[in-house]
C-alpha cells in the first residue's frame, strides 16, 4: 500500500497552481478549472497529480491515468484492473492510496465543535454515547466520520447507506481501519481494506 498526502492545500497560490494544471491532461484541467474557487481547483489538480505520482513511484507507471467508474460511480483505472486505489481531499489536505487490493479513505478537518442534529443523522445512540464519552468528542467524531466514509468508499457503495445504521448492518469485522492524524490532530484521515481472511 502507498499513502500519498499533499497538506494545506489551502497555502497553494494562482501561480503554483497554474504550473501544476500544466501537468494535467485536457480533462482533468477542464474538470479542475469547472470549479469556481482556487481551492476546489487546487483539490481536484493535486489528488490527479498524486495519484500519477503514486502510480509512477509503485508501479512505473509513467503515464496518464484513464478512468472508467462503477454503478456508484466510483472511479477505477481503465487500463491497471488489478490496481486499486482512493482519493479524498478537504480543505487541509489532499489524500490518495493506492494497493493491490480494494481500499478505501477519508480526510476531514476536525470539527471545531459538535452539531447535535449532525450526529443523529450520521450515528447510532451507541456511537453517539462513545463519542460524548470521549476524552476529545469532536476528534472522536471526526474519526469515526471518516472510518465510515472510507469503508463506503471502500466497497464502492458511497453515502447510499443509512449512516447511523451503517455498522449495525454491516459486518464490520471484515473491515481493517488505519487512523491516522496530523497537523496537531487538526485533520484526521482514516484507510479501510478487506481483512485478510
Amino acid at each position: 500500500m502507498k499513502i500519498l498526502l499533499f497538506d494545506h492545500p489551502q497555502d497553494v497560490t494562482q501561480e503554483e497552481l497554474d504550473k501544476y494544471l500544466q501537468q494535467l491532461p485536457q480533462w482533468r484541467r477542464e474538470k479542475a478549472l469547472a470549479y469556481h474557487f482556487l481551492i476546489d481547483q487546487v483539490l481536484c489538480t493535486k489528488a490527479f497529480l498524486l495519484l500519477r505520482q503514486g502510480l509512477r513511484e509503485l508501479y512505473g507507471i509513467d503515464t496518464n491515468p484513464e478512468f472508467d467508474y462503477t454503478a456508484h460511480d466510483k472511479p477505477v483505472l481503465r487500463d491497471f484492473p488489478d490496481i486499486h486505489f482512493n482519493l479524498s481531499h478537504c480543505h487541509s489536505g489532499v489524500l490518495c492510496v493506492i494497493d493491490s487490493q480494494p481500499i478505501g479513505c477519508d480526510i476531514e478537518e476536525v470539527e471545531k465543535e459538535l452539531d447535535p442534529n449532525l450526529c443523529r443523522h450520521c450515528f447510532s445512540d451507541n456511537e453517539i454515547s462513545d463519542i460524548y464519552h470521549s476524552q476529545d468528542p469532536c476528534l472522536a467524531f471526526t474519526r469515526m466520520w471518516t472510518m465510515k466514509e472510507a469503508a463506503l468508499k471502500l466497497t464502492g457503495e458511497g453515502i447510499t447507506h443509512d449512516l447511523p445504521q451503517l455498522f449495525l448492518t454491516k459486518d464490520t469485522n471484515k473491515f481493517d481501519f488505519h487512523t491516522y492524524s496530523y497537523d496537531n490532530k487538526k485533520t484526521i484521515y482514516t484507510i479501510c481494506k478487506y481483512k485478510k481472511q
